[in-house]
């Protein structure tokens, strides 16, 4: 099968492929258990952000919208209306297609922080800014770990910055007198890099010190963390 077809998955799930292309990577879903289940994990991603950042609008808003409809009047356009033409469809454009769900779990998350940090505390603040850092930086991946019975973590980081963000979602509770422990590890032992607290199954984690560090681990410790690991790591996000 062509390589070409592995990087798909996020234009199939953000429905911007062709129906050629749709068909061809449809039937190559069927063969390929790795694609399967990163359109999955994708779909999923895109539900949750969603579900993450909605807010009810209020009672008012409804009728005010439909009252100023009334008032509101359709511009005509102003010269000749000239069909777009489809643009051929390159390696590159499937790329940055592809690219495109990664930058919506992004900025999806940076706009759940930015909606806490309007109603929340100056840690919230803090916690967009850093993620605003982050995508400045313009060299920001994105590594997940866990599963839905364990918890899931998700690291959006730059090396260039030397910033990681941990972001934790249905993280429960450490076991009695117990924390969870962040720590950068490198060739000559592991530092804390803090603990991490879940409230409601979520925490958040600014780490720095990743640009000379091999990994970021997470392990459980007694209350108030460790000087050093005393417990192997639950998970593991690699910085090579």
């Amino acid at each position: 099968m062509n390589a070409d077809v592995h990087a798909l998955t996020g234009a199939y799930v953000l429905d911007a492929v062709s129906e050629d292309e749709r068909a061809v990577f449809e039937r190559h879903l069927g063969e390929c258990d790795a694609c399967r289940q990163e359109v999955a994990e994708l779909r999923e991603t895109a539900t949750r952000l969603g579900t993450a950042v909605a807010a009810t609008p209020p009672p008012r808003l409804r009728p005010a919208v439909m009252a100023r409809l009334r008032d509101v009047r359709q511009l005509p356009p102003e010269g000749a209306v000239v069909p777009l033409r489809r643009p051929p469809r390159s390696w590159a454009l499937r790329l940055s297609v592809a690219a495109a769900a990664v930058l919506l779990l992004v900025s999806g998350v940076l706009g759940e922080l930015l909606v806490r940090a309007q109603n929340s505390t100056e840690d919230a603040r803090n916690q967009a800014e850093a993620m605003a850092g982050i995508l400045r930086a313009g060299d920001v991946q994105v590594v997940r770990q866990g599963d839905a019975a364990s918890g899931r973590m998700t690291a959006v980081m730059s090396l260039s910055a030397d910033r990681m963000l941990l972001l934790a979602d249905g993280l429960p509770p450490a076991p009695s007198g117990h924390d969870y422990q962040a720590w950068t590890i490198a060739g000559d032992g592991a530092r804390s890099a803090g603990l991490i607290v879940p409230r409601d199954g979520r925490a958040n984690l600014e780490v720095t010190g990743i640009d000379s560090a091999k990994e970021v681990g997470i392990t459980v410790e007694p209350a108030g963390g460790s000087p050093k690991p005393t417990t192997p790591t639950i998970m593991t996000f690699d910085l090579t």
